[in-house]
């Protein structure tokens, strides 16, 4: 694979033709940019010998089948088969070709799932699959998993979420995917399933913002420069909240979580689609909302953990596409003041939060000038 002299991509040799990419997460490590990318330019990649299977922008529910991971939204939460075999079909109809499958959460599964997901998708070893895992400093990723986790209903302050999280630095339970329930961590049970010289890992870093979709590109033998021409925006770009978002959002499922017991799918309706995406696809927030920042006492836990799974990775003897000291390095903290939700929000910023669970309830739509369309009335009212 050959780039203009003037590239600076790191090459990463590309996996076979024919086999399948399996990108694990972690969630919040830009994996919506890589999915909303590879959906956007599904024929081109097609056209690239790369196939990114079925209609929606990630494999959510497939691989949840797979994996054996539950979708809390939904009224029955237990997974389809047929979901899967969806997705099956059209890699098995375009077998020559490569194959990207993508969720964030397939890395919380157990070794169970990590063995079941990578013999089904290899059918059975008759397939290569080479598994990418995406790492970035602990000490950012913590605090932007706990806002991430405010789309779901997370009723939990920033303070206790760090402390309940990091009480064991070896297995720190932000997003689930360093757990060690199975006896195994992350990395070991990946190399388990897939062994090490099938595992990737790439580490995010502020000085190379295009390390991430420059790598994938590499691995599947894409052209340079394919995937960021599909980069995506507004709430396709999945931007963190602001500290006064975070703090809005944190008090809302208080109430409606917390005391009003309302179902995860009457939230997501109208908070995590409605509320927190006019909020991040309408407005660029102000800096003085503040940035979600770990307090000064989850900081050397932060440098802790990021080391202890930065050594499981050197030790495993994977690709690592990065700089695995970027896992544990130090991080500017907040003082108690800075952490504390503020007492007024921005005037555009109560709107637009209003105005987005306004059209989730009514059945109102935004297009992408952020007006917002009048429903159907006669098909509202049945």
């Amino acid at each position: 694979m050959t780039s203009s002299p003037a590239s600076t991509r790191t090459e990463v040799a590309p996996v076979p033709a024919g086999a399948r990419l399996l990108h694990i997460g972690l969630p919040k490590t830009g994996s919506t940019a890589l999915q909303h990318a590879a959906s956007r330019l599904k024929k081109k990649l097609r056209a690239e010998g790369v196939i990114y299977p079925g209609n929606g922008e990630n494999h959510h529910k497939g691989t949840s089948w797979l994996a054996g991971l539950k979708i809390g939204y939904l009224s029955d939460p237990t997974p389809q088969e047929q979901w899967w075999l969806n997705l099956k079909r059209e890699l098995d109809r375009h077998e020559s070709r490569r194959g990207l499958v993508s969720f964030e959460m397939i890395c919380t599964t157990d070794i169970d799932g990590a063995h079941r997901t990578v013999d089904a998708l290899g059918d059975g070893g008759r397939v290569p699959v080479h598994v990418t895992l995406v790492l970035r400093n602990f000490g950012t990723f913590v605090p932007s998993y706990w806002q991430e986790s405010l789309k779901r209903g997370n009723t939990e302050s920033l303070d206790a979420y760090l402390r309940r999280v990091l009480k064991d630095p070896a297995a720190v339970e932000a997003s689930g995917a360093f757990h060690r329930r199975d006896g195994h961590s992350l990395i070991e049970r990946w190399s388990a399933a897939v062994g090490p010289e099938n595992i990737t890992v790439i580490v995010l870093e502020k000085e190379q913002p295009a390390r991430l979709l420059d790598t994938f590109e590499s691995m599947l033998d894409l052209p340079e420069g394919l995937l960021r021409s599909g980069s995506p925006t507004g709430i396709g770009a999945n931007r963190g909240m602001s500290a006064a978002e975070a703090a809005l959002v944190h008090r809302l499922n208080e109430q409606i979580i917390g005391e009003w017991q309302a179902s995860p799918s009457d939230h997501r309706s109208l908070v995590h689609h409605g509320v927190v995406n006019r909020l991040l696809s309408s407005r660029e927030p102000a800096d003085s909302e503040g940035k979600l920042t770990i307090p000064g006492w989850a900081a050397q836990s932060c440098v802790e953990a990021g080391r202890i799974f930065a050594d499981s990775v050197r030790s495993a003897g994977v690709r690592v596409v990065g700089d695995l000291a970027e896992l544990e390095r130090p991080v500017p903290t907040a003082d108690d003041e800075s952490l504390a939700a503020p007492d007024v929000v921005p005037f555009d910023f109560a709107v637009e939060a209003l105005l987005g669970m306004f059209a989730r309830a009514t059945g109102w739509t935004a297009d992408h000038t952020k007006q917002l369309k009048r429903p159907d009335t006669h098909q509202t009212r049945q």
